[in-house]
């Protein structure tokens, strides 16, 4: 085995435990925000572990928002924190569970949904390590610049009928 694959080995282990950073720490504060009840699976602080969504997870949201939450708002909610990449480690975690909202252990990650997720975030730390690898002159980004915003203009209606 190579040091490589040994230390890829290591990234998987079992006995590592996933805590949110900040970025997954905002995200479940905001889809907590959208439901009526406390999830307590939901990372609350930044030493609490990340624990994987039951299957289904969804529908059971969908019935704990708040009066007003549109789905739209719930979908990319729910999808930016299980987009994470904290969230994508802990489903990618060898033996790895997932979990009932009030906490319980549910069923194991399946292997196919184990290996998408640890080929999404070591894609994610590949462009990171490209990223510091090759850091753009005077600190600038590669993408241009946005255009300007415009003011906006006024628009004049005219009522055909009276000519107003």
């Amino acid at each position: 085995m190579t040091n490589h694959k040994k230390s890829q080995g290591s990234i998987w282990s079992a006995d590592r435990k996933i805590t949110a950073r900040a970025f997954e720490l905002r995200a479940a504060q905001e889809l907590q925000s959208l439901l009526r009840e406390e999830v307590s699976i939901l990372p609350a602080t930044l030493s609490d572990q990340i624990r994987p969504f039951q299957i289904g997870v969804r529908a059971l949201f969908d019935e704990l928002a708040k009066v007003g939450t549109t789905p739209i708002e719930l979908k990319l909610a729910l999808q930016r924190y299980t987009g994470a990449t904290g969230y994508q480690m802990a489903l990618g975690l060898d033996g790895s569970h997932r979990y009932r909202l009030d906490g319980s252990v549910d069923d194991p990650v399946s292997d196919d949904n184990r290996e998408h997720a640890r080929k999404i975030a070591l894609g994610r730390f590949e462009k990171m390590r490209r990223k510091k690898a090759n850091p753009e002159p005077n600190g600038r980004s590669a993408s241009p610049a946005p255009e300007p915003t415009r003011p906006a203009r006024a628009v004049l209606t005219v009522n055909h009928q009276t000519g107003t």
